[in-house]
């Protein structure tokens, strides 16, 4: 079993504005590879909203002056998404929109890969933990991460994947969704 975890963090409120990603590999239940990027925006997405960058992932435009924008790390994101049995990510919403948005600004075609949404998976998991936030799931299954690092962001979303296959029993993270009633999404 090799699933692909993605987390991004954005400059702005803007789809094409990633400023970070993370994507980290398990194989076998076990982290077998870590990814982290940062990325500068396109022109016109570039600018940081004040908010994030002091209370939230800390990043700013002298972060990232010097990094590739996307179309340079593509590559490295979608091999590593179309290898996996299935991607997740937490909010998974959230993530593939910047993602299809980001790859449609720059004229690139996302690769079909299946992907699952580990919030939507855990509050059938645990229906009465008060939240599903990255932050409150990783807490309940005691992973202590820094929240808003897409790198270590991208990672608790797999351990709590991993988390949830313990507590269900589950042989794989498409075991799990289907014994949940959580269909996997497919990027086409």
């Amino acid at each position: 079993m090799k699933f692909a975890a993605i987390d991004f963090e954005t400059a702005n409120c803007a789809d094409e504005s990633i400023c970070a990603v993370g994507l980290v590999v398990f194989e076998d239940g076990k982290l077998a590879e870590s990814k982290y990027w940062l990325v500068r925006p396109p022109k016109g997405f570039g600018w940081f909203h004040e908010d994030w960058t002091a209370n939230c992932h800390g990043l700013s435009h002298l972060d990232v002056r010097s990094a590739p924008e996307f179309p340079a790390i593509a590559p490295e994101i979608f091999a590593r998404l179309v290898a996996a049995d299935v991607a997740v990510a937490h909010n998974a919403h959230f993530d593939m929109r910047k993602l299809n948005v980001t790859a449609k600004h720059f004229g690139l075609t996302v690769p079909p890969f299946d992907y699952v949404c580990t919030m939507a998976m855990a509050r059938r998991v645990w229906p009465g933990l008060g939240g599903c936030s990255l932050d409150v799931v990783a807490a309940h299954i005691g992973h202590t991460f820094n929240h808003h690092h897409a790198g270590e962001d991208a990672e608790a979303a797999g351990r709590i994947l991993l988390a949830m296959m313990e507590v269900k029993r589950a042989s794989d993270p498409r075991a799990l969704a289907e014994m949940l009633g959580v269909r996997p999404v497919a990027i086409v």
